[in-house]
């Protein structure tokens, strides 16, 4: 991670807010990405982050953190959208950062207040979103923003088809922590023993929010069942919970999973933990042997990124995955897992089997090697450099 500034020596010339509806400790890729770039733009400028109620407790010191009660969402919506203006006519920012595209009307509120840029990082979701209150409110604002930075190719070619100028699109790759290598030996065994995954299985692991989009429920039944009935030493681990709150997002409940489970015959192979985060998750990719990343295409529901797959890789997992969306960018085929035609389950299965098959060291250096060139360091320094870049002159 980025230092940051030495505040002995005073803040940063200038202020920058971030509005956003995403940051720690809610656990997701998003919140990570808005967390990393608010550190990284704390050595240029005092940032200051208007964003939902409990991130301040998560804030890195040095960083303005202004709660809004996150519940209901339309609220914070519209109280952020008032929020924003009256922060940047204190603050006089050099520029408004958007955390995500839903934040857009927020930022070019606050950015006319300033007379400043307004940009957003943007997601997948946030340039494909097809409900029609969406392209009403916030499409329009995500096209008039003075730039958009996307978190995969994917997700800058959806910016283009809504209409966003491409002189103002710009992409960035994201980044992952490289843990301590190898494991401490327990770990592995310990965790299993607490899921009731036996030792000798070969354990397959999903982490990520529940929802229709990620194509878990599916899998058991097209994925996991086949590969079980020719190997019942395989089991799969789901980390994750349904979300609370999300844009376009249809939440599966645990208890669907279960149901699915048993009517495959695969109930005692599934294995639903629940969310983790930090040493938790560690161990969770430490215990595993291979990630599957099973999402679904859906018209209007992009994965932007995956940066679950780059976490797997970090930890020593191959990845598993349909290439749909801005998977492609996080797994590198054949290098730190296998992209497969998305639906294409008999290619999964196939994929799986092979990569069980291979000498587990030599897996592991391979994704870490990958995962190595894709730091949050490097992340921070293409931030700093399209933002500096875009600044007005005398900023």
């Amino acid at each position: 991670m980025i230092p940051l500034p030495d505040r002995e020596t005073g803040p940063p010339a200038g202020s920058l807010l971030i509005v956003t509806r995403n940051f720690p400790p809610v656990i997701g890729g998003i919140e990570r990405v808005v967390a990393e770039a608010a550190r990284a733009l704390s050595r240029h400028f005092r940032v200051v982050v208007l964003g939902p109620a409990g991130g301040e407790a998560a804030t890195d010191s040095g960083i303005d953190y202004r709660p809004v009660s996150p519940v209901p969402g339309s609220r914070f919506l519209r109280v952020t959208r008032q929020l924003a203006p009256r922060i940047a006519r204190e603050l006089r920012p050099v520029a408004v950062l958007a955390g995500s595209g839903v934040m857009a009307p927020a930022a070019r509120a606050a950015a006319r207040a300033a007379q400043c840029p307004a940009w957003a990082l943007v997601h997948g979701l946030d340039v494909t979103a097809r409900h029609p209150l969406y392209r009403i409110l916030f499409a329009p604002a995500i096209r008039g923003l003075d730039g958009v930075l996307a978190n995969s190719r994917a997700t800058a070619r959806a910016a283009r088809r809504l209409g966003v100028l491409e002189e103002r699109i710009g992409e960035i790759a994201l980044g992952v922590d490289l843990p301590a290598w190898p494991p401490a030996a327990d770990r592995r065994a310990r965790i299993r023993h607490a899921w009731g995954v036996p030792e000798e299985a070969h354990l397959l692991l999903f982490v990520g929010r529940l929802t229709q989009r990620k194509g878990i429920g599916p899998f058991v039944e097209k994925g996991l069942a086949p590969l079980v009935g020719a190997d019942p030493g395989i089991h799969l681990a789901v980390v994750g919970a349904a979300p609370a709150r999300a844009l376009g997002r249809v939440a599966v409940p645990p208890e669907e999973l279960v149901r699915r489970a048993k009517r495959a015959g695969v109930g005692a192979h599934v294995h639903l933990v629940g969310p983790l985060t930090g040493q938790t998750l560690d161990e969770a990719y430490f215990a595993s042997d291979l990630f599957v990343f099973p999402v679904l295409e859906r018209p209007g529901d992009m994965e932007g990124f995956g940066l679950v797959a780059l976490e797997a890789a970090a930890h020593g997992l191959a990845t598993v995955a349909f290439a749909t969306g801005g998977i492609p960018d996080a797994v590198s085929d054949p290098e730190s897992g296998d992209l497969v035609p998305p639906g294409d389950y008999a290619a999964m299965r196939q994929a799986i089997r092979r990569r069980l098959g291979q000498d587990p060291v030599v897996r592991a250096a391979a994704t870490r090697r990958f995962a190595g060139t894709r730091s949050w360091s490097r992340f921070a320094g293409e931030l700093e450099t399209w933002v500096l870049a875009r600044l007005p002159p005398g900023s």
